[in-house]
């Protein structure tokens, strides 16, 4: 039997807001607010040649899920 763990990025948001509703208001706002941080990163972050560190798919789906989070839960 063989196990996969490739999830889609719809399937983890939806598993993330999930997880986020089961938290108390304040550990969640304190959850959006360390992938708000962790977005920031992704976005800002060079290289040494100055290029972006982090493909900007990666960037986008960061920014998708803090949509949805902010949106369904606010902050």
């Amino acid at each position: 039997m063989r196990m996969d763990f490739k999830k889609t990025t719809r399937e983890l948001t939806k598993e993330t807001i999930e997880y986020a509703g089961d938290m108390d208001p304040e550990s969640r706002n304190e959850f959006i607010d360390l992938i708000h941080d962790q977005y920031q990163i992704a976005k800002h972050s060079q290289t040494g040649r100055g290029r972006p560190k982090y493909p900007k798919s990666e960037v986008n789906k960061f920014a998708k899920l803090l949509t949805q989070l902010i949106k369904k839960f606010g902050n």
